[in-house]
């Protein structure tokens, strides 16, 4: 399972408006990859499992299902950073394991 972890004043405000690409979605989890060069430490490096591709600054999103059905793979956003007590994880996903990202982030899309 995924060691997801929220990373309390990393440098962001509640307000601070982050950008981000989506880079993989499956019935699991979801992996976005930071732009913001200030939010960097938000991510880390990961390889996707069975490829070659290697993405640095990502992270798995960790209340999955609050993030927007209309976003797809490639696809660029801005979220806000909240706290696990405010996000809803209520539906369900698919037990797979899919080798995500160690780090994990609770997030709201914005725009």
């Amino acid at each position: 399972m995924c060691a997801c972890i929220q990373l309390p004043g990393a440098g962001n405000n509640n307000n601070e408006r982050i950008k981000a690409k989506v880079i993989r979605i499956t019935c699991a989890t979801t992996v976005i990859q930071i732009l913001d060069s200030a939010q960097y430490n938000l991510g880390e490096t990961w390889t996707m499992q069975g490829t070659a591709n290697t993405y640095e600054h990502v992270a798995v999103v960790s209340n999955k299902c609050e993030f927007p059905n209309g976003l797809y793979e490639g696809d660029e956003f801005l979220f806000k950073v909240i706290n696990e007590s405010n996000a809803g994880n209520d539906c369900a996903v698919c037990m797979m394991y899919d080798y995500p990202p160690s780090k994990g982030i609770f997030l709201k899309v914005v725009n």
